[in-house]
This record gives structure tokens, C-alpha cells and sequence, in this order.
């Protein structure tokens, strides 16, 4: 992994996806506490392993890989590997999740992750070309369509919540 040993964190929010925190992250030694959100996590591995608590066990998610938290669910966070993990992470409010999943699926009310890991490298690349523009404002951004494809796509990774 490019740049190992060296522990970064970028987190903000991009007037062109509002409803929405980003993050773009490399750790090695951090480690998460139990905590929760109050938003969905969505992180999509690029490189190494991360290895979460979530639901009485160890989930192991790798590049190429979507970690999946729904809003208020606690669960941690650690390198699953010496050389730790690299990911790009949208969190994007339930008011926003169920608006995407009742214009693009048979869902209704707030809709939720089944899976915690889903091993699905094309939607990891698009949430990273999602992030691309908001890193680098003099590129050209994504449009409302892609980010909307995006979140069709994980939304049909899950199901209502219970």
C-alpha cells in the first residue's frame, strides 16, 4: 500500500450532495471504540482490511469491499492487516437513503443493510468517483444521476428496517 505508516483522515461536507458527510481515511494503528451513528455508513475499501464489531462478531471487509452500518448500531473499528486500510466513506441521512430507495426500488419507509460486508468492487469504484470531485474541486463532478446510481445499488443490498 502506497504511503504505509502514514495515518490520515479528511472529513467534510460537499454542497453538491447535501444530506451527505464524507470521508476519506488511511489508518494503521487507529482503533474505533464502540460508538454509533445517527446517519448510514457506507465505506468503500480501497486498500488493505478493516475488521469491525457489529452484531456479536468480527466482520472482516477488504478492498473491493462495502462496510455497512445502519444508523444507530454500535460497533468498532480496527486494521485487519499490519499496513491497515484505505477507504472513502459517504453518510448520508435516513431521510435520504429512503428517498433514493422509494424513487429506484419496491421499498418503502427507511430502508436498512442486511449484510454488513458486501464484496462488490463496481460499486466501490462508484462511491469513490462520487468522493473524486469533492477531493478535487477542479475536476469535473458527478452529476445527481451517479450519485443516485450509487445509492440504488446499496439500496438493494438491503431490506426495510426492523
Amino acid at each position: 500500500m502506497a504511503g504505509a505508516g502514514k495515518e490520515r483522515a479528511r472529513h467534510w461536507q460537499f454542497a453538491e450532495l447535501p444530506g451527505v458527510d464524507l470521508l476519506r481515511a488511511r489508518y494503521v494503528q487507529k482503533t474505533f471504540v464502540r460508538h454509533t451513528h445517527e446517519n448510514f455508513v457506507i465505506a468503500a475499501i480501497a486498500d488493505g482490511v478493516e475488521v469491525f464489531h457489529h452484531g456479536g462478531a468480527d466482520q472482516y471487509a477488504g478492498a473491493g469491499s462495502l462496510a455497512l452500518v445502519n444508523p444507530d448500531t454500535p460497533h468498532t473499528g480496527r486494521a485487519g492487516i499490519p499496513e491497515g486500510w484505505r477507504y472513502g466513506a459517504v453518510y448520508p441521512s435516513p431521510e435520504l437513503v429512503a428517498e433514493i430507495a422509494a424513487e429506484t426500488t419496491a421499498l418503502r419507509g427507511t430502508p436498512g443493510f442486511v449484510s454488513p460486508v458486501i464484496d462488490d468492487p463496481y460499486a466501490v469504484m462508484l462511491f469513490h468517483r462520487v468522493l473524486r470531485p469533492a477531493v478535487h474541486p477542479q475536476q469535473p463532478g458527478h452529476s445527481d444521476a451517479q450519485q443516485r446510481v450509487g445509492g440504488q445499488r446499496v439500496a438493494l443490498l438491503g431490506g426495510p428496517q426492523h
